[in-house]
């Protein structure tokens, strides 16, 4: 019969065993991930329908240039060892590359709640921290083993097949043939069209869920990989920077518009301070504002931070636009929107010349201290190409052991920030930037911090109050014990009472279902984006406050600027939260990548506008509503054309300023 020949035989061999194998990571990504809380089991059966269809078709696709080879006359795998032998080679090369993409994709789905993409091959830019991180994160010799395992009875496989092309041919007659023709062409028009509809399987058909998980769960890592890999990195339109200049006149404050040099400066005047504060800005790594006790959080996980924020001007409606510690870092250097779309604008050499008003700051000391290496994510040139006179202060000049592949402990890292602020000429004042980074993977606590405990947490206790883990929770705990340390060792120091101490967190996390928080905390994925900040300084700021209008990263460096008295020209997306007056309705901007429809969006006092890229898919959500992920743009027509255009300025302004933001 018509399977009996050698060519289908070995195709449809090797189709069914890669079939077989990615059927296998599917469902184990499903057994690993699933959460019975958040997904509804009929919608993920058929994601998971969905997602066989791209196995099959990309079990289809690794088969293609076999095919193609066995219909070349003579010279063909059939009739050359020398080509069988390449035939192998091309198959186990293969296999062995996909085996690892699909490790790294549950690797990165674990750290960053994505399926794998072009933007997350940029982790691998330096191998020895993204492995590093990994092995301190995760039972690493396990996985390597099972690796070496899956590879090995892969490659097994593989010689089966082969041995089928040494098989004697058979004489079949022309129905045997037509037969075998039509059913492997049925098989494989089935696996590339994947369905047998009018239209094709495509990676829309994924996103029928608001689920991101199901959405996860019916994509092909591969495929999804191979589609992204064609995102070129999105330059600014100029045509439609202009058209929004006049809306952005207006959202930025602009005094002297020039429409034709498209200028977003502003010149600010400042009565000049007798003695100008320190300002200390502490860069809190994954600190969602849902982590603390002031948004509601019941395991009290920073009772530090709330004491200080309790003393300070404190912003409970303030947001990150895009997930990410090194964009976190652009934004606060720069003052401007990191929207790059595959790569951090830091990582890129055409964006990463940039006027930072930090250089305003003209009489005082400035320093950037972080627990580990300026090298990583390009901050070493951010820094000094931008600001030529700050010091740089890293792990290598720290007589502290590492602890992780971030670096020194946070604990540690506060004491080098304390002894150096100590030793300063009293003479000058002084700006830093402390950078945290132990509250992150793999979660690392030194057994040498005195006055802290681990704390044992049920796991259903840990997910309804917002934490993936006990070791994320107790993470979360030593950062904020380090925080009280360091404020406690600074209060009896010279340079306490006349210093602004500037707490942000960097972006939130990934996490279970906050339940002290609205609904859109985990419904809009706003969990990622509101952070807390906050402004201690008690020997500045006598009574505490609450500030509840809607901020953003980029005010931090006006604000900085006007903390220091300072004559300056603002050339950020920002605004000074403390001088400048308050807008009617200040949005802030989001690039939520953690939705299952990725968007780009503004959120406002009760209201969250999301929309695609090209300016379609418009949808209204209701902040505090029980149901937030309804559309309401019908019932408020006015809000959803304001913020909508609002939000097209911003963005293509952000965009066009990363490339005209020059020193």
């Amino acid at each position: 019969m018509f399977y009996y020949s050698r060519r289908l035989n070995f195709l449809l061999s090797n189709i069914y065993r890669f079939f077989i194998l990615f059927i296998i990571f599917r469902l184990a990504f499903v057994l690993l991930f699933v959460s019975n809380k958040t997904t509804d089991f009929n919608d993920l059966l058929y994601g998971i329908w969905i997602g066989i269809r791209f196995d099959l078709r990309f079990a289809c696709f690794i088969l293609i240039p076999i095919m193609i080879a066995f219909l070349i006359p003579v010279y063909n795998p059939l009739r050359q060892s020398s080509l069988r032998f390449l035939t192998q080679m091309y198959l186990k090369v293969s296999t062995l590359i996909i085996i690892f993409l699909y490790a790294f994709d549950l690797g990165n789905y674990a750290y960053l709640k994505q399926r794998i993409d072009i933007s997350s091959i940029k982790l691998l830019e330096n191998p020895l921290i993204a492995f590093g991180m990994a092995w301190e994160s995760y039972p690493m010799p396990f996985i390597l083993l099972a690796f070496l395992i899956i590879v090995y009875f892969i490659w097994r496989q593989i010689n089966k097949t082969l041995i089928l092309l040494n098989d004697r041919p058979r004489i079949f007659n022309f129905g045997h043939n037509v037969i075998g023709f039509v059913t492997s062409g049925i098989i494989f028009i089935f696996a590339i069209w994947g369905t047998f509809g009018q239209y094709r399987l495509l990676w829309s058909d994924a996103h029928f869920s608001d689920d991101p998980f199901i959405v996860a769960s019916a994509i092909n890592p591969i495929l999804y990989l191979n589609e992204t890999s064609s995102f070129a990195l999105e330059d600014f339109n100029e045509n439609k920077t202009r058209s929004n200049y006049d809306l952005m006149v207006k959202e930025l404050s602009i005094d002297k518009p020039n429409s034709k040099d498209l200028s977003f400066s502003r010149l600010k005047i400042k009565n000049e301070l007798i003695t100008q504060p320190n300002i200390v800005v502490i860069f809190l790594e994954s600190v969602g504002f849902n982590r603390m006790s002031r948004s509601g959080n019941p395991l009290n996980s920073t009772p530090n931070l709330d004491e200080l924020s309790k003393h300070s001007i404190f912003f409970n409606r303030f947001y990150i636009p895009m997930v990410g510690t090194a964009r976190s870092v652009f934004g606060l250097i720069t003052g401007i929107h990191d929207v790059a779309s595959v790569e951090t604008a830091s990582s890129n050499p055409r964006i990463v010349n940039q006027y930072s008003s930090i250089n305003a700051l003209k009489n005082y000391e400035k320093y950037y201290i972080m627990g580990g290496s300026a090298s990583w994510r390009n901050v070493r040139s951010l820094l000094k190409n931008n600001i030529p006179d700050i010091k740089i202060m890293e792990q290598d000049q720290m007589d502290y052991p590492r602890l992780d592949i971030w670096g020194i402990s946070d604990n540690n890292l506060f004491k080098v920030a304390h002894k150096t602020f100590e030793r300063m000429n009293t003479s000058n004042p002084f700006f830093a930037i402390v950078q945290t980074a132990s509250n992150h993977r793999p979660y690392s606590i030194s057994e040498e911090v005195e006055g802290f405990n681990l704390i044992n947490v049920e796991s259903s206790i840990l997910s309804n109050a917002g934490f993936d883990s006990e070791e994320q929770f107790n993470s979360m705990r030593m950062l904020d014990h380090a925080v009280g340390e360091f404020i406690l060792s600074a209060k009896s120091s010279t340079y306490f009472d006349n210093t602004f101490f500037l707490f942000f967190g960097d972006h939130g996390t990934s996490d279970p279902r906050a339940m002290h928080m609205p609904k859109s905390d985990f419904d809009l994925k706003l969990r990622s984006y509101q952070v807390p900040f906050f402004i201690y300084s008690p020997g500045l700021i006598k009574n505490g406050s609450i500030r509840s209008d809607v901020s953003q990263l980029v005010d931090i460096l006006p604000t900085i600027n006007g903390l220091a008295g300072n004559n300056y020209e603002n050339r950020t997306m920002g605004r000074d939260l403390l001088n400048d007056e308050i807008p009617i309705d200040p949005l802030a901007l989001i690039i939520n990548k953690k939705m299952a429809n990725q968007h780009i969006a503004v959120i406002g006092k009760n209201h969250y506008l999301s929309m695609s890229k090209d300016g379609n898919q418009i949808q209204l959500h209701e902040l505090w509503s029980n149901e937030p992920l309804v559309d309401v743009k019908q019932k408020y027509p006015e809000i959803t054309s304001s913020y909508a255009a609002r939000l097209e300025g911003i963005y293509e302004t952000a965009k066009y300023m990363l490339y005209h933001n020059q020193k």
